[in-house]
């Protein structure tokens, strides 16, 4: 299994029984750290079934829920992990409070800059980019919070009415034959794709995966962020629909 940067935002309860009282401690913490994914992990639902990597996340993708842990701290035996459905106040909090761990450290990936479309003439012709809203998704086939963003983007990219003007270009490192393979298997609706594109993440100075990235039809990075589907997606999206009605 490859090591990814993981994000993630986590409530934690301890409960301590003293006789008859019991005191209840809620924790949030912000964690930004490079650790081993594990794929079969269980998260609970609401109703107490058990949810595995690829059925919680899709949740969490919406941007509607997040993760508290119970029972113990991290990593403790005993401690079970429960989604939690966040009110749209809880939302734009846990935004706010994760946007700073989100961002791209790449000088070349800012918002408010212009895009260098260099890297991209690879697959594209500069009369593809022009007046177009540019939307860069990097991704790898071993990375499965890269691929399995790919449903909650399609589904919204299927809402979108004038698609015509919006140019979606996938860039991994991937040889075409593992992207396609993988493709096959997670596809991205409206996409181009960019493989073995070293080249391309160099040039933008790009080392974090998944990455999003959002140019108006300006070119004028609107959006920029990386970091799981559940503290990206939303305002990614969100981001698309808004530079796609100027």
């Amino acid at each position: 299994m490859k090591v990814f940067s993981i994000l993630c935002m986590v409530t934690m309860m301890t409960v301590c029984a003293y006789g008859q009282d019991t005191v209840r401690r809620t924790y949030t913490r912000t964690i930004q750290s490079s650790t081993r994914l594990d794929t079969n992990e269980v998260v609970y639902n609401e109703q107490g079934k058990a949810l595995h990597y690829y059925q919680y996340l899709r949740l969490l993708n919406s941007g509607e829920y997040t993760v508290t842990i119970k029972g113990g701290m991290p990593g403790d035996p005993t401690a079970k992990k429960f989604l939690k459905r966040l009110s749209v106040e809880e939302q734009n909090r846990q935004y706010t409070m994760m946007k700073k761990f989100t961002i791209i450290k790449s000088p070349q990936l800012q918002e408010g800059m212009e895009l260098d479309v260099m890297p991209l003439l690879q697959v594209m012709k500069p009369a593809e980019l022009s007046n177009k809203v540019i939307v860069l998704i990097f991704w790898s086939a071993g990375c499965p919070p890269c691929t399995e963003s790919f449903a909650d983007i399609n589904d919204f990219l299927k809402q979108i009415h004038n698609p015509e003007e919006l140019v979606v270009l996938a860039i991994s490192r991937d040889s075409k034959q593992v992207a396609q393979a993988k493709l096959k298997e997670k596809p991205l609706l409206y996409a181009q794709f960019l493989n073995q594109a070293s080249a391309a993440y160099s040039a933008y100075q790009l080392n974090h995966m998944p990455s999003y990235v959002v140019a108006d039809k300006s070119h004028i990075i609107r959006y920029s962020a990386t970091g799981t589907g559940q503290t990206t997606l939303p305002s990614f999206k969100s981001t698309i629909k808004a530079v796609l009605q100027q």
